[in-house]
């Protein structure tokens, strides 16, 4: 050992010989003390530089070809890790990166071979969805990408059964706020029993009682009607589609009443007021009834109040906001926007409408006051 030059030893310490090799400047160390010394007296990262220089003797060997294979699959690693990153945390950067799904993605940062682009960044999935509740008559306001909201719509079109299933954000009375998904047809009640199932005592009574439990008035997926239609002793085709007709009457013939001590009101969102903007509902209501014609922030939240309509209307002070108090006291976007150009229309104060004079006329008469000036002169 003594007899071996210095410059086969370690580079560090001198002593051992050495047994490995720095892949950033070639020093040779003999330990993993000696290494961690090496970096910390050459401040040296120890990793290996892709665009060294390379004599052109060395770029036809295996070690060259392996750096080049290595050096590719780390950026590929690095995409990988970066895109999971940014999905764990909601930040969707698809769409710039040319990795979105209508652009040949695949949804979790790869990019499909022979895929073309062009899809507007919809998935095939939500494209059902958007136009079963565009046929439902249901206005869906989207969430910008990544935030809560957006994260917790679990709302999707279920192909097998070929009904919507919708995630509903129930509040209660003391502010608690659950999520649940539920299909279309279900009742109001119905869902919100699944929410909040009934007490061991109640079932009992019901069933001493003899009522019907609320799971025997949802009609079939395939049917996709108002529950209350099911009272009519007609009987209604199992292969029916949606009658958009008949559905607005029957929801507007449903009064909403309470169901286990508590009232049920659709939340509207984007309102003007600070105060939240509610629509009441029947406790026997399918879902699809209770939205159409309304909008939607990702998917629908539902109130469940022990105060009545008029009861909140009654209130000095209320919480919370009809929404015919708050159409009758604010104006609607629509109406703003309809007032808005008729007043553009309208002339201001002072003015003369021109609209019954002659054009013709109007310019014969400036003609003269030109011309006749330079005519006498």
């Amino acid at each position: 050992m003594s007899e071996l030059p210095l410059s086969d030893l370690c580079s560090i310490c001198h002593i051992q010989p050495p047994k490995y090799r720095c892949p950033r400047c070639n020093t040779r160390t003999c330990s993993l003390p000696c290494t961690r010394r090496h970096k910390l007296w050459s401040q040296c990262s120890g990793i290996r530089d892709p665009a060294a220089y390379l004599r052109r003797n060395e770029l036809a060997t295996e070690a060259a070809f392996d750096r080049d294979f290595n050096f590719i699959t780390g950026i590929e690693r690095s995409i990988e890790r970066a895109g999971r990153d940014a999905e764990n945390r909601g930040i969707n950067v698809g769409e710039k990166a040319g990795y979105a799904p209508g652009n040949g993605g695949n949804g979790n940062g790869k990019r499909k071979r022979g895929q073309g682009g062009g899809g507007g960044g919809v998935t095939k999935g939500e494209m059902g969805f958007m136009r079963r509740v565009e046929s439902a008559g249901v206005k869906v306001v989207r969430a910008p990408k990544g935030m809560s909201r957006n994260r917790s719509n679990g709302s999707r079109w279920l192909a097998k059964n070929q009904c919507l299933i919708w995630t509903v954000e129930w509040i209660m009375g003391d502010g608690e706020k659950k999520m649940r998904n539920c299909t279309e047809t279900s009742t109001i009640a119905d869902s919100h029993d699944r929410v909040l199932p009934r007490p061991k005592e109640d079932n009992a009574e019901q069933t001493q009682t003899g009522e019907k439990p609320e799971q025997e008035l949802e009609p079939s997926p395939d049917a996709a009607q108002d529950p209350a239609s099911t009272t009519d002793n007609t009987p209604q085709p199992t292969n029916a589609p949606d009658i958009p007709d008949t559905q607005p009457e029957t929801t507007d013939t449903l009064q909403p009443t309470p169901h286990r001590d508590v009232y049920f009101y659709l939340h509207r969102p984007r309102t003007t007021t600070k105060q939240p903007v509610l629509i009441p509902l029947s406790p026997k209501m399918s879902i699809t009834a209770a939205l159409r014609g309304h909008t939607v922030l990702e998917f629908p939240t539902i109130y469940a109040l022990p105060d009545s309509p008029d009861t909140l209307q009654a209130q000095e002070d209320p919480k919370y906001l009809l929404e015919e108090d708050y159409l009758r006291t604010h104006q609607s976007p629509d109406d703003t926007s309809e007032d808005a150009a008729e007043e553009d229309t309208q002339l201001p104060p002072g003015a003369i409408d021109l609209g019954g004079v002659d054009e013709k006329k109007v310019l014969e008469v400036l003609q003269k006051d030109l011309f006749e000036p330079s005519a006498a002169a």
